[in-house]
């Protein structure tokens, strides 16, 4: 009990110390240093070299013991520097679904207050797994970077299982660096958030069909189907990727989808089943959105009170699948689902990570 009140009040002295924010610029409220196993068995050597100096009035004794704790003394501020000169800011993830790791990426940002870029083995874990209740496995182990390398990403992964929204815990950075005397250390919180989609699995959904007919009063549907060949129009982001005309942008360099026309369609709304646990249920509405969104068909979701029309749009189907994962608190308004877009898709290449996620949902599927 003690414990636990003394961790929370240590982590609101730690958001006072060092608050969360998307980038962070290291200092000196954000650098602890200490010497290391090493650095107090160096430290006890000088000591003992002093007292046989002074006791055999031996001279090279004592040069020898100032000579190496001057060099321990250097080390500090050089470790503090080396240590203080990294900035960090943090990417959204990409969500995930749940057993899976999400990947937090980071990138290096140049530091304001420092011209050296720092060097040496940099370490990272997670400071607070317990919080999201999640077993200390490989992957939320500690991961160690070159932090002098060229590359200026990141990446720490970290193993969900549950669905929902989580508040990714702080990360705790360290490095032994030069000389491994001293260990520097720093606990950052990137304020960052992922979503977790159920788990997909399969089992039984409820499906209702709406007549489309009956419910725009007669008029005839005409969006995209898979009945009679109708044109070729410009590719737009997010559409489904089995609808390209391949030969086409083989010959001219055009990205270009086919249109269909259809006489009738019924549009599937789906819900939870009755009589299935939740979790099972929710599961079981992830596989089938996954499934059909692989297939090019449309579909809707009724879940509590939100309703999301039948489409088969990329930011459709994410917008369902969070629905899914924050059932039964529901975020954000369904009826804007259709007009949404996904903000989890990488910034760099956006046209390639949504290819990437369409042909991951189509391995699930399967």
């Amino acid at each position: 009990m003690f414990k636990k009140v003394l961790h929370k009040h240590w982590l609101a002295w730690l958001d006072k110390r060092i608050p969360p924010h998307s980038s962070h610029a290291l200092n000196m409220r954000s650098v602890f240093i200490l010497p290391s196993r090493f650095g107090w068995g160096f430290i006890v050597m000088c000591m003992c070299l002093f007292l046989l100096g002074t006791n055999y009035q031996n001279n090279l004794m004592l040069l020898l013991s100032y000579l190496l704790l001057s060099v321990m003394l250097l080390t500090l501020f050089y470790s503090y520097q080396n240590f203080a000169a990294i900035a960090l800011s943090a990417s959204s993830p990409k969500t995930v679904f749940a057993n899976t790791s999400a990947h937090l990426t980071l990138n290096r940002i140049k530091h304001s207050d420092y011209k050296t870029t720092p060097e040496g083995l940099l370490q990272a874990h997670w400071l607070e797994i317990n919080k999201l209740q999640l077993p200390r496995r490989k992957d939320t182990s500690t991961i160690s970077f070159d932090i002098g390398n060229r590359e200026q990403r990141l990446t720490v992964p970290l193993l969900l299982h549950t669905r929902g929204e989580h508040r990714l815990p702080r990360i705790t950075f360290k490095s032994a660096y030069p000389f491994g005397l001293y260990h520097c250390w720093t606990h950052l919180d990137f304020d960052v958030k992922v979503i977790v989609y159920p788990e997909p699995k399969a089992g039984p959904v409820c499906e209702v069909v709406h007549n489309t007919e009956d419910a725009v009063g007669g008029k005839e549907d005409d969006r995209q189907g898979n009945e009679d060949f109708f044109a070729l129009t410009d590719f737009i982001e997010g559409e489904p990727l089995n609808r390209v005309a391949w030969k086409q942008v083989a010959k001219t360099g055009n990205w270009v989808v086919k249109q269909f026309s259809e006489q009738k369609s019924d549009d599937v709304y789906l819900s939870l089943p009755t009589n299935t646990p939740l979790e099972e249920g929710l599961s079981a509405l992830t596989q089938k959105i996954v499934s059909m969104q692989s297939q090019g068909l449309h579909y809707g979701l009724k879940l509590g009170s939100a309703t999301f029309t039948p489409n088969n749009s990329i930011s459709h189907m994410h917008q369902c699948l969070k629905a899914l994962a924050t059932y039964p608190n529901t975020p954000f308004d369904a009826s804007s689902a259709k007009s949404s877009s996904h903000a989890s898709i990488s910034p760099a290449a956006p046209l390639a990570a949504q290819a990437a996620d369409n042909s991951d949902f189509q391995g699930l599927s399967k």
